[in-house]
């Protein structure tokens, strides 16, 4: 067992990542973790009510480690500088039968509640993206002996994350599903365009800390391939989408199903940040209006109703389809002990 298995408690060096949006359901999370591997509450939007009650969820299915995954930055924000964007929005809704759009948007944040009940409740491990935790909040959670992963997506956001006391990094290739973890997009308006296996090359050169691998890995070989490199674990993302235990709608799922390794796409189109979906209609015609998106998470909360509405209607073509672009190997729903005995390579019974 590597050095940061063991710090972690698991057994398998594969973790479930961190997907926000409802999709790491208690029952996933649980049974990941049961499996031996590390399973991961999305907990990016959570309030912290709902993230105090999947974790109590979680404690009556498992006695095993899980993780909580935060996204390292503030996400209050108030805006009413949308009426563009918000029009152009408002033809999705009339299609869908849906009230206009408000005049203005505003985000609450829930960060420092969460670290409460992260501390509360005794979890020992965080994962954060977008980001470092303030030097408050890792002082915090240091003193309660929580272990710290944080994603980069270039070498500076890793030296970054060691310099703040960080205990491991997770290298987020560009074939990463979901958002890019990159932490100024202004710099990086479509998020760090490094492949993975170049950036944990690199990472593993120059960082002291443990490596973990992310980025559109969906089997045992290209798992004992990183593992060979010299990474310490593999996050899996998209193949976990087709849990059984997961919280993905049906018409994600098929979607999911359908799609080729070409079919997809980095756009801000959703939420004002880059991040790597299936290409469908709702991106096609906010690329093409050229109204720009606003930035995160004003942009993510303006569609959030839209989004819902295409979840409840099994319209695939209104929502935010996160997929890596290893997301053309996605054959079947399985479950989530399933995903990990194939990546393990043992017989699935």
């Amino acid at each position: 067992m590597n050095v940061l298995m063991n710090k972690l408690g698991v057994d398998i060096p594969i973790i479930q990542a961190g997907m926000a949006g409802g999709i790491t359901t208690p029952e996933m999370v649980a049974a990941v973790s049961e499996s031996g591997a590390l399973g991961t509450i999305g907990a990016g939007y959570m309030s912290d009510a709902v993230l105090k009650k999947d974790i109590h969820e979680i404690k009556q299915l498992t006695d095993k480690p899980f993780a909580v995954n935060l996204f390292a930055m503030n996400l209050e924000a108030f805006s009413d500088c949308i009426g563009p964007m918000q029009q152009m929005l408002d033809q999705f809704r009339d299609e869908l039968g849906m009230e206009h759009g408000e005049r203005s948007v505003k985000v609450h944040d829930y960060l420092q509640e969460k670290i409460n009940v992260i501390l509360e409740e005794n979890i020992s491990i965080v994962s954060t993206a977008f980001g470092v935790l303030s030097s408050v909040l890792i002082e915090r959670l240091k003193k309660n002996d929580v272990t710290l992963i944080g994603m980069a997506t270039n070498l500076e956001e890793a030296k970054q994350l060691e310099d703040a006391g960080y205990d491991a990094v997770i290298a987020q290739g560009i074939e990463a599903g979901g958002h890019r973890g990159t932490f100024n997009v202004e710099k990086f308006p479509n998020g760090c365009d490094t492949g993975l296996h170049v950036l944990a090359q690199e990472l593993l050169a120059h960082v002291g800390l443990p490596v973990i691998a992310a980025g559109g890995i969906h089997n045992k070989s290209q798992m004992d391939a990183l593992l060979a490199l010299g990474v310490s674990a593999v996050q899996l993302g998209t193949r976990f989408l087709m849990a059984e235990e997961a919280g993905t709608n049906a018409a994600y799922r098929r979607a999911l199903i359908k799609a080729s390794t070409q079919d997809t796409v980095i756009t801000k189109a959703f939420s004002g940040r880059p991040a790597r979906a299936i290409r469908n209609r709702f991106v096609e015609e906010v690329e093409a209006s050229g109204i720009a998106p606003l930035p995160f998470p004003v942009q993510n909360q303006m569609t959030k109703d839209i989004r819902f509405a295409g979840k409840e209607y099994a319209m695939p073509n209104m929502q935010s389809l996160w997929a890596g672009q290893g997301v053309g190997s996605i054959e079947e729903e399985e479950s989530a002990a399933a995903i990990v005995r194939s990546l393990m390579g043992e017989d699935q019974v």
